[in-house]
């Protein structure tokens, strides 16, 4: 290639084609796309996301979820594109979350198409494929805090929320019930919300202490919730100003004496959700904001985000704030 010249003589210098066909292959955006193809009622297809993330200027990798080696990434990978629910989200940033800080910073963008969609609810983040190519192309990525636990073997961060009481206990049951009769999404949230009185109505309370940054809460507790994002479980809006950004959790405790004030706030809940009303704003729990909190409690059962754990009754389990480690478009 002829440079210019100097002094009268040519010069000229000489590219090695690896070299630029390398250069020329960082310099492309590659996304790419874990789907999790049985997730919700499969209203979008493998060919529609591909098609959306590729009409946003992008290359793009598929991965189903199902499949093996679904997190083996291209090196050039700028941006991880999650197609499922919340179930799918967190298998994604448990990968995500075990990079090292010398790799390179992904974008996440979410394509919300699980059964309870709570995560990306908190964020704002609309439904369909549309809404995900608008997401792409606006570029606008959102630092997300991340709950760290510590103390509970095999469950060292939450994104949604950790608890004891009754919602493990919720989730435990719907592990158990079949839902494969069930036609939509919204059966199933339905069902949980009916399985949730139930489970209300019998369930002995745990004793337990709460260390709130530094102050103590101690009594008999239906649930002790941790929040990151305002819901739980089957949309239950526990914490309706929980920010996800804002470097805070929510701390929800449910009393012994608060049973039938609960039960009766999610039935109202069922039927508003039910008609596409606003949700009921008196909430019979107390919510306390917080950046560090301990849990000691009674109950062995534990859930973090939708995966189930157990612990020795009374073991002290940390939870600490991580602010803004991942990086959402919305």
């Amino acid at each position: 290639m002829l440079l210019g010249l100097k002094q009268g003589i040519p010069v000229f210098c000489l590219f090695d084609k690896r070299y630029t066909a390398n250069m020329q292959a960082q310099s492309k955006k590659h996304a790419h796309l874990i789907h999790n193809p049985k997730a919700g009622d499969r209203e979008c297809t493998k060919s529609e996301i591909v098609k959306t993330v590729t009409g946003c200027g992008f290359t793009c990798t598929y991965a189903s979820i199902k499949a093996e080696h679904w997190d083996r990434l291209d090196p050039h990978t700028t941006l991880v594109v999650v197609a499922g629910g919340d179930g799918t989200v967190r298998q994604v940033m448990k990968k995500m979350l075990a990079r090292t800080m010398l790799d390179r910073r992904l974008a996440i963008a979410l394509l919300p198409i699980g059964t309870a969609n709570n995560f990306a609810k908190a964020l704002d983040i609309g439904s369909g494929v549309a809404a995900l190519g608008s997401a792409i192309k606006g570029w606008t990525p959102r630092p997300v805090d991340i709950g760290a636990v510590g103390n509970l073997p095999d469950a060292s961060f939450f994104l949604e929320s950790i608890g004891w009481g009754m919602l493990p206990k919720l989730m435990k049951a719907m592990e158990a019930t079949a839902s494969t009769s069930l036609a939509t999404a919204q059966q199933e949230l339905e069902m949980a919300l009916a399985k949730l009185i139930e489970i209300a109505g019998r369930f002995k309370p745990k004793s337990g202490t709460v260390i709130i940054d530094g102050k103590l809460y101690e009594g008999d507790y239906l649930f002790v919730e941790v929040l990151n994002t305002s819901s739980v479980g089957p949309n239950l809006r526990l914490a309706p100003h929980a920010n996800p950004s804002d470097g805070k959790f929510s701390v929800a405790l449910l009393e012994a004496g608060q049973r039938e004030a609960f039960i009766d706030y999610v039935q109202r809940y069922g039927r508003a959700a039910g008609r596409g009303e606003a949700h009921p704003a008196d909430l019979p729990w107390q919510l306390i904001e917080a950046e560090q909190v301990i849990v000691r409690s009674q109950s062995r059962l534990i859930h973090v985000d939708d995966e189930l754990f157990t612990s020795p009754k009374g073991r002290p389990v940390t939870v600490e704030i991580r602010a803004g480690i991942v990086d959402v478009l919305v």
